[in-house]
């Protein structure tokens, strides 16, 4: 019985780490980007600074660890990296910036908030989808090893959508392993 993940029920391909590939995967690629995006759609969708974003991040009960606001900003910045191009093109905006500037008589960089776009706001409703059914949270990945899905793989997401169905654990128990 240690053999079998908790997850999904299969077998784990090594035994002595806690889940299978499968669901390690799942639960630990792009989970903490869609934890940071489900927050701020949860907190009204407006307009935060990446500290204040911190904080609620770490208030989540879906989280398992602290999260530092470095991590945060690399997330925010790599979603709106392209901003200017999308600002000169008009559409394509995915997190929308506002730049506060300081009062007059104070010193310091002007402060940076963030906002999801509506377009980011459909896709973080596709990823809460995907989560729910079983299947990660990325259908693809741009950088890095890509994930195919096997047809043992869609059984184990079966399952495991069988399982959250049931109520035999928590929804987002094994995000960010």
């Amino acid at each position: 019985m240690e053999n079998k993940c908790p997850s999904c029920g299969f077998d784990k391909e090594y035994p002595e780490h806690p889940l299978c590939k499968y669901c390690y995967y799942r639960g630990t690629v792009g989970a903490s980007k869609f934890l940071l995006f489900q927050t701020m759609r949860d907190n009204g969708n407006k307009y935060l600074t990446v500290g204040e974003l911190t904080e609620l991040v770490n208030q989540n009960p879906n989280k398992k660890h602290k999260v530092t606001s470095s991590a945060a900003y690399k997330i925010l910045h790599r979603y709106s990296r392209y901003y200017e191009e999308a600002k000169s093109r008009r559409q394509g905006y995915l997190i929308l910036k506002k730049e506060i500037p300081r009062k007059k008589g104070q010193r310091g960089r002007p402060q940076i908030k963030y906002k999801l776009s509506s377009r980011l706001l459909k896709r973080v409703d596709y990823y809460d989808m995907r989560w729910k059914v079983g299947f990660p949270i990325n259908s693809r990945v741009n950088k890095g090893k890509n994930f195919r899905m096997s047809p043992e793989y869609s059984r184990r997401a079966k399952k495991i959508n069988i399982k959250l169905k049931k109520g035999e654990y928590e929804l987002y128990t094994y995000l960010l392993v």
